[in-house]
């Protein structure tokens, strides 16, 4: 969304005086804040549920929504209001990997759930952020064939078409008895609303997490993420199972675990076409096994992965990334009234179209941190392997890229190319951990910190104006007023806020620290703070809400 801007000049001053009605001249608004009569920040949700042609191809940057930079600021002045919540806003969305082998590797994940949301507690005694945590498997069918093993269309725990699960037992019927009735995630609520579980949260998010290891072994991660992100951003009324768990002026957090790269396909495909068994077959699909997502999804050194098997030993590729609609096809491939593949054999959705999806989610992709724990995507070896069901015929296999023994059972995952390459997509805001190691706990502190530095930082523009050119200690060119209403009486009381004073303390103040190292927006590099004592570590308003207007004079 473009932000509105009205412009005029001031007589005689020599600049523009800026009202920005929407969104800041390059001012992110704090996370846990929302922009009064802001935009709701995301397009019409396409109706989803299998038709793949009513769904875009990809979103668009638009920038300069709530929370978003909105382009360069000028020389003048800019003015904002936003409302202040007791606590800031988190919407995670954790997709597990439900194939077979995932289970001790759930099982670490679950090991390691209350280091990852103690991470995400506030040092200043804010506590958890208003948090919204929901669980999706990675089995979302066998796109146009109903019959695939373990991923029958329609039904769990082959196809759980990116509904949010509770549990093992498929979505609504999960066998995690800490939900309140009706809920399908987890609300911690903002300190006034209540929680919609029992217990404590740890215990709740894994009571959901670990989905047990039954699921479709062609892993569909991106398609079931992408429905899942579609649903959420619904109402509750228009889609039970996902709807109102997105909420504009929350930061989204996507995090994967999965031991497979993705081989997503469209409702339509005929890839995963299970009457082929064989590199001898003239259709060229080869062996059904995840090979051959590999031989039609990547692209190494600009050529698929090769249809015939190496020589022993194996081959090892390099420079592997996804095929992106350039890789092979299946021409030859025909459904069963002798129509052509329409999908080609491509994996939908691509790297790039899955990425334009879910920056649509927010005004400013900045509020958006994904993260992965899967194989590491070299080594990428290729090597012969007997097909017991195919007459003993030797075909092409995918070596792991790491294995892992911890408590007995062999931990393996392979090279992960698709989704690597979509976390490097995010830059900054993406990381990636491997899934071979003797705990997880690196990883899920790791991203739980990433995710928290987006909660903490609220980043405005840098060429706000100082009083005095020459003398910093004067200060800034603002004004900051805080209006606290109570929600009790309904008593709204106003002050205005000076800036802080680090040596005579003069709180509650506000105070802005320009470069900060928590501001990774270049057109945003200032950290603002309304600090309730001299330290800036005290929480602020523990009840009621409260609205603050920051207006500044502009450089």
């Amino acid at each position: 969304m473009i932000a509105s801007r009205a412009m005029r000049r001031v007589g005689g001053l020599g600049r523009g005086l800026c009202v920005v009605l929407l969104a800041g001249l390059g001012c992110a608004v704090p996370k846990g804040f929302a922009v009064d009569g802001g935009p709701d920040g995301h397009p019409d949700a396409p109706s989803g549920g299998g038709n793949d042609d009513a769904l875009p191809g990809g979103g668009s940057d638009t920038g300069g929504g709530a929370g978003g930079a909105g382009g360069t600021a000028r020389a003048g002045t800019f003015n904002r209001t936003i409302n202040q919540t007791l606590k800031p806003k988190l919407d995670l969305l954790f997709m597990i990997d439900n194939s077979q082998s995932m289970k001790p590797l759930q099982a670490k994940l679950a090991a390691q759930v209350a280091s990852f949301i103690d991470a995400l507690v506030d040092a200043t005694g804010k506590g958890l952020p208003d948090l919204h945590i929901a669980v999706i498997s990675s089995s979302f069918g066998g796109g146009g064939w109903g019959n695939v093993n373990q991923c029958h269309s329609g039904e769990h725990p082959g196809d759980d078409r990116g509904f949010f699960q509770q549990g093992p037992g498929g979505a609504g019927n999960g066998s995690c008895g800490m939900l309140h009735p009706g809920a399908t995630f987890l609300e911690t609520g903002d300190g006034v609303a209540s929680a919609n579980y029992e217990g404590d949260i740890r215990d709740a998010f894994k009571c959901i997490a670990v989905l047990g290891d039954t699921g479709c072994g062609f892993e569909n991660p991106f398609k079931s993420t992408y429905y899942a992100l579609t649903y959420a951003a619904m109402s509750k009324a228009q889609n039970p199972q996902n709807g109102g768990f997105l909420r504009k002026d929350a930061v989204l957090g996507i995090v994967m675990l999965t031991n497979e790269d993705d081989c997503s396909v469209s409702d339509q495909s005929l890839l995963l076409a299970t009457t082929v068994n064989s590199v001898r077959d003239p259709s060229g699909l080869g062996a059904l096994w995840s090979y051959r997502c590999n031989e039609f999804g990547h692209l190494c050194d600009g050529v698929p992965p090769p249809h015939e098997p190496p020589p022993a030993g194996g081959v090892v590729l390099n420079n592997c990334v996804s095929a992106e609609n350039s890789g092979k096809t299946d021409p030859l491939v025909l459904d069963p009234d002798g129509k052509p593949d329409p999908t080609m054999g491509h994996l939908w959705p691509t790297v790039q179209e899955f990425s334009n999806h879910v920056r649509t989610f927010k005004d400013d992709p900045s509020d958006i941190v994904v993260a992965a724990i899967a194989g590491p995507v070299a080594p990428y070896k290729v090597v012969p392997l007997v097909n017991a069901n195919a007459m003993m015929e030797t075909d092409p296999a995918i070596e792991h890229s790491c294995i892992q023994t911890t408590t007995g059972d062999a931990e393996y995952a392979d090279p992960a190319v698709r989704i690597k390459q979509w976390v490097d997509g995010f830059g900054a805001n993406g990381t990636f951990y491997p899934i071979c190691a003797d705990t997880l706990k690196p990883a899920m502190v790791g991203i739980a910190n990433k995710i928290h530095a987006k909660l903490v930082a609220s980043c405005v523009v840098g060429n706000i104006a100082w009083v005095n050119e020459f003398n910093h200690d004067q200060g800034h060119q603002c004004q900051v007023t805080r209006a606290r209403s109570d929600t009790t009486t309904g008593m709204v009381t106003t002050a205005s806020l000076p800036e802080c004073d680090p040596v005579n303390g003069n709180s509650p103040c506000y105070r802005l620290s320009s470069p900060s190292s928590a501001c990774s927006n270049p057109a945003a590099p200032t950290l603002f703070q309304v600090c309730e004592d001299p330290t800036c570590m005290t929480a602020g308003p523990t009840t009621g809400n409260a609205s603050v207007t920051i207006t500044c004079t502009l450089k």
